[in-house]
């Protein structure tokens, strides 16, 4: 679940939920600067699938004791993130094995700095179950691989999959945004958005997302986003096949309080009030 706080609600929005959005927003991929991702129909449903091995946990929710209320996603124990993430996975690879290993480099990226993409990395707590869950699945990919590479050249499908693994960090990262950032004008600091997700407290200012690929092999940029209107942000440079694209999806909001115990709060979530929640990219 994403969570975010604001004006004495906790707004909640969940995984599955968000994935269809960072899928939208890979719809829309590509212009005269940068190149649409190929195969573009199964980069799409690896980032419509990326997250579907929360679709159980969100439906209960999972419950912070700690902080008695629902739990952010970023706030799982370690055994419970491999368990939810593997059996995902497991699912994607069902459905479409190119999407699979898409959506596995996705997760064991979230124990390796996004394979390079930030820096430092998510804190889920125990190292040594975050390698053996790397080390398995990265030996999956072997032999996921060896039926790929029969019809194409081994560098081809290699530095196409990397490519689109960037891709899949990008509209995963512009949907968390879209998702709880606070999307309104102000001089506040300029953060990567991957910096401002652990906390469900968020402050307007300038986000950006580094190491965006332009094409295959090509250079890298980094992403600015900036609200000039409230749910009116600016993307810098202009990624999409439109002239603005607007994203959003339907979240719930219960009160901020404490709850008296995981059942409670699911009382709260079941009969919570739904919003819209998204904003408006536009060009610079």
């Amino acid at each position: 679940m994403l969570i975010k706080r604001r004006n004495g609600e906790l707004i909640l929005i969940e995984q599955v939920v968000h994935a269809r959005m960072a899928a939208e927003i890979a719809g829309h991929w590509g212009n005269e600067q940068f190149a649409a991702p190929r195969p573009q129909d199964k980069a799409c449903l690896a980032a419509a699938m990326h997250d579907d091995g929360w679709r159980e946990p969100d439906s209960i929710p999972l419950f912070n004791e700690k902080e008695a209320r629902p739990l952010h996603f970023l706030e799982i124990g370690m055994d419970d993130h491999v368990k939810l993430y593997g059996r995902g996975v497991d699912e994607v690879f069902a459905t479409d094995p190119y999407a699979g290993l898409l959506v596995s480099m996705h997760w064991t990226g979230l124990y390796r700095s996004r394979w390079g993409m930030q820096a430092g990395r998510v804190e889920f707590g125990d190292d040594v179950r975050q390698d053996e869950a790397v080390l398995a699945e990265e030996q999956r990919w072997i032999d996921v691989k060896r039926e790929l590479v029969r019809d194409q050249r081994r560098s081809d499908l290699e530095l196409s999959l990397w490519h689109n693994y960037d891709l899949l960090q990008t509209w995963d990262l512009l949907s968390l945004y879209a998702c709880v950032c606070d999307t309104v004008p102000d001089d506040g600091p300029v953060r990567q958005v991957f910096e401002t997700l652990k906390s469900i407290d968020h402050v307007p200012g300038v986000r950006t997302i580094p190491s965006v690929p332009v094409s295959i092999g090509g250079e890298r940029v980094e992403i600015t986003l900036t609200a000039v209107e409230p749910g009116v942000v600016t993307v810098d440079p202009y990624p999409f096949d439109v002239d603005e694209l607007t994203v959003g999806v339907i979240a719930k909001a219960i009160p901020d309080r404490r709850y008296d115990s995981a059942e409670d709060a699911r009382q709260a979530v079941a009969s919570a009030r739904e919003e819209k929640v998204g904003c408006r990219f536009v060009r610079s």
